[in-house]
């Protein structure tokens, strides 16, 4: 039975989480998970990352560590790896190094998430939806005629993010652009913004948002979908950070949406395609005539209570703290670590407030 659980993250306070720090878990929330999980009756070992040997030495200094429970998403010394998605395979490299076992997906699995490129191939060779796209490397000048020869293959109005990143990092209200001159001023937006970095220029999807919770691993458990309201338009940092104050306009959509079963199948084949565990969120959005598209996957969702993925928690039962419990007791016995009977005891109502989709089938519809 593990005993010895390191709790990695990135804290910062509400004036430092800007800019590239924005990937980065406000110090409150901080403290809200990690009561979370000293409820657990696990012994827990915080860490706020900063250093690749920080790490090595935390690790060395604190053994044995028997798993981890990771928020982090880089290092905060090298603000760059908190976005580009080197930070969090590199964690785990790291842990893999010390044979300590870890929450959330795998290396490769949160190397396919982070980066949207290699998102959307794997999405393609699963036969999952999603928008005809192409790359741009940032560190190529911008060339006006091969441009638009490869728009031509879209047509306007097209979607400009990076291929890196979370937290919307890089998208604005000007991320959706009608010609090719707006596509230069974001280019060098961009370019100024994030340096050297590859974005994903992609068909703009006009329809409606969807976002989907999925937890467990071989056994997955749906949390309740949220669809956005019709024309909510791009969903960017300014805007995200606004919606908690406005979940009372979200639906949830249930089994008697003619999308339902679409949804559930659309994420249950993204989670397998991209080998994910524990717990992951997928957007999905329509485009002008209904068809769905996956058009991205966060390998790491938030956890804090203004998160999604709380707020469709709560709309099954759970709380914040519940769901954390669930995430953390997932991981624990995907890695082949016996939870202690206090854990099992915790876990078995809340279990049961979510419905498994086993063997390509929902048990029991949720409601």
């Amino acid at each position: 039975m593990p005993n010895n659980i390191l709790f990695i993250y990135n804290q910062v306070n509400k004036k430092q989480k800007t800019g590239l720090f924005r990937e980065c878990t406000l110090d409150d929330d901080v403290k809200d998970i990690k009561e979370a999980l000293l409820k657990t009756n696990y012994n827990i070992l915080s860490l706020d990352l900063y250093h690749p040997d920080q790490l090595d030495k935390f690790i060395i200094d604190s053994y044995p560590i028997d798993f981890s429970f990771i928020l982090a998403e880089g290092y905060k010394d090298y603000p760059h790896t908190l976005y580009n998605g080197l930070g969090a395979s590199r964690i785990r490299k790291q842990l893999k190094a010390h044979n300590i076992p870890y929450s959330h997906s795998s290396i490769e699995s949160m190397e396919i998430c982070r980066n949207k490129d290699l998102t959307y191939q794997k999405l393609k060779e699963h036969n999952i939806p999603i928008p005809k796209y192409f790359v741009f490397n940032l560190q190529n000048r911008f060339r006006r005629k091969h441009l638009l020869k490869e728009i031509e293959h879209l047509g306007y109005p097209l979607m400009v993010k990076p291929a890196g990143g979370g937290d919307s990092i890089g998208i604005t209200s000007k991320s959706v652009i009608h010609n090719i001159d707006e596509l230069k001023y974001i280019i060098e937006y961009l370019r100024r913004t994030l340096g050297p970095e590859k974005i994903i220029i992609e068909q703009y999807l006009s329809g409606q948002e969807f976002t989907v919770g999925v937890l467990g691993g071989e056994k997955m458990f749906i949390l309740p979908i949220i669809s956005f309201p019709e024309n909510w338009g791009i969903r960017y940092t300014e805007t995200k950070n606004r919606e908690h104050m406005m979940y009372n306009q979200f639906n949830i959509v249930n089994e008697w949406d003619a999308l339902f079963y679409s949804l559930i199948d659309i994420s249950v084949k993204s989670f397998q395609a991209v080998k994910a565990n524990d717990i992951i969120r997928i957007d999905i959005k329509k485009d002008q005539i209904g068809n769905l598209y996956v058009i991205d996957i966060n390998g790491s969702p938030a956890l804090t209570k203004r998160a999604s993925v709380a707020f469709m928690a709560s709309k099954a039962g759970l709380s914040q703290s519940q769901l954390i419990k669930l995430v953390f007791y997932n991981s624990i016995v995907r890695n082949s670590l016996s939870p202690s009977k206090y854990l099992e005891d915790l876990i078995r109502p809340l279990q049961e407030k979510l419905k498994p989709y086993i063997h390509n089938q929902l048990i029991e519809t949720l409601l």
